[in-house]
């Protein structure tokens, strides 16, 4: 009977060893499974991030060769800046009154080869090895415009052997490139709507040589640069430009100035002092005429000693003190 207990007992723990070890193995598959499904989940996770990084490139047709192709236009961190264009000029432009230009391309190899980034239009980095990629040769002509263009026509291909020798030809290119100066600017405009104002303000600056910005102060005239840059294009200002002092009257205060003021008559900080008095309609162009006149040496020698932000204000105080006697004189001179 005991002998018969023994072996009841032995098949009992047999028993409960298999139970514990089927739960065991149970266990592990479960968790081999879930282990799967998350590696899954994160591979799936990975190659959709992957996925929804890779950015369409903007491309761009060109004929080359007589072939017609779709191109990728490169650049470098070290390539000329787009101009900002705030008022959307660029796309205002009638295309059929540019012209041409040749636009230069290099081979996109030797960046990548070099470790230097290639980015797109958008600023999307480009994969190494991006099939159809050609890297602009930045020039004052073509570095903005290349994005108006329907088709760049016959473009150049260089094969550089290296990015110096690449930036040695954009660098000799450009070694004396530029846009038109302001002064030249207005005085496109005025050619470019038959502008009157234009015409005068650039006139006076290139006979008296100053900037035009100066001019414009003597001819109380005020141009923004925007519809300057409209002008140019032959459209005409919504605003008139009109001059708020005759030509003959800002030669003779540009005389009044020189003849006290001889080196920075062609000052800005002058002329203005001058207008923010005239503005007031409490005096005549004839009295400021009158009170730069009266400005003593030590007078003078005091505004060369003002720092720039201080001048105007010095000289306004000033031509206010004098012009004040100048009224008294004239008040007593009429009560006699």
């Amino acid at each position: 009977m005991h002998q018969k207990s023994e072996i009841v007992l032995v098949k009992i723990k047999n028993l409960t060893k298999m139970n514990k070890e089927k739960v065991n193995a149970t266990e592990v598959a479960k968790e081999n499974v879930e282990n799967a499904t998350s590696t899954n989940d994160f591979n799936s996770k990975e190659m959709e991030e992957k996925s929804n990084s890779t950015v369409a490139q903007t491309t761009r047709i060109a004929i080359i060769k007589g072939e017609e192709k779709s191109i990728i236009v490169a650049h470098t961190d070290y390539g000329m800046e787009q101009p900002k264009d705030s008022k959307d000029l660029k796309n205002s432009i009638d295309r059929t009154k540019m012209l041409s230009c040749i636009y230069h391309f290099s081979k996109p190899e030797i960046f990548w080869n070099e470790g230097l980034e290639l980015k797109d239009e958008e600023g999307n980095t480009i994969e190494k090895g991006t099939e159809n990629v050609l890297v602009l040769c930045p020039t004052a002509d073509t570095y903005w415009r290349f994005g108006l263009e329907d088709k760049i026509m016959e473009p150049e291909i260089h094969e550089f052997a290296s990015v110096k020798e690449y930036a040695q030809a954009v660098g000799c290119t450009n070694l004396y490139s530029r846009g038109l100066s302001n002064t030249e600017k207005v005085g496109v405009a005025a050619l470019a709507t038959g502008n009157e104002a234009c015409k005068t303000v650039f006139l006076f600056a290139k006979k008296h040589n100053m900037n035009i910005t100066t001019a414009k102060l003597y001819l109380d005239c005020t141009m923004r640069a925007t519809t300057i840059l409209e002008m140019t294009m032959g459209k005409e200002s919504e605003n008139k430009l009109t001059l708020g002092r005759k030509e003959k009257d800002a030669e003779k205060l540009l005389d009044a100035i020189s003849k006290k003021f001889s080196k920075d008559s062609g000052k800005r900080y002058i002329i203005r002092a001058v207008n923010t008095l005239l503005r007031k309609d409490e005096y005549s162009l004839t009295q400021v005429k009158n009170a730069l006149k009266r400005v003593t040496e030590d007078e003078e020698i005091g505004f060369e000693c003002a720092t720039s932000d201080d001048k105007q204000s010095e000289i306004t105080k000033v031509l206010t003190q004098h012009l004040v006697t100048i009224k008294i004189e004239e008040e007593q001179k009429d009560a006699a």
